[in-house]
């Protein structure tokens, strides 16, 4: 185990007894790295499968929303809002299924501006948290 880490339970945001939830670290108090806490390492999970597009990692081909791709190469419209809203919602569930349950994934566009806001509850049993990514649009 590493100094200074809280261990984690079994069956608990990692799958890894013993391992801090979130990797690496953190800047703690006096500029050292720190151990990051859980819930914040699940926040940037899921903006890592949002901004990940299909095909960017080698051994697993489908993991990943695309939302940043979405944002730079295609106008931005309702049409795709949902389309991502969708793909996002299928690969937050693929990815992080063991970890999170996915309550809502709703995708806005305003102003050039694609909004994610992802509602979600860590497992086995906490209370909900909303993560949001705004991106620019590429194409209008």
């Amino acid at each position: 185990m590493i100094p200074g880490a809280n261990p984690v339970a079994p069956g608990g945001p990692t799958d890894r007894p013993g391992v801090p939830a979130r990797a690496p670290w953190t800047v703690g108090a006096g500029r050292r790295l720190a151990p990051a806490g859980a819930v914040e390492h699940l926040d940037d999970l899921v903006r890592a499968v949002l901004l990940t597009g299909a095909g960017e990692r080698l051994h697993r081909p489908g993991f990943g929303a695309g939302l940043g791709a979405s944002a730079l190469f295609e106008p931005l419209s309702d049409a795709v809002g949902a389309t991502v809203s969708a793909r996002a919602h299928g690969s937050l569930t693929d990815a992080l299924g063991d970890r999170i349950q996915v309550v809502e994934v709703t995708v806005s566009v305003r102003d050039s501006v694609l909004r994610a806001d992802v509602t979600y509850r860590p497992l086995p049993a906490g209370e909900g948290r909303t993560v949001s990514v705004d991106l620019p649009g590429g194409v209008s």
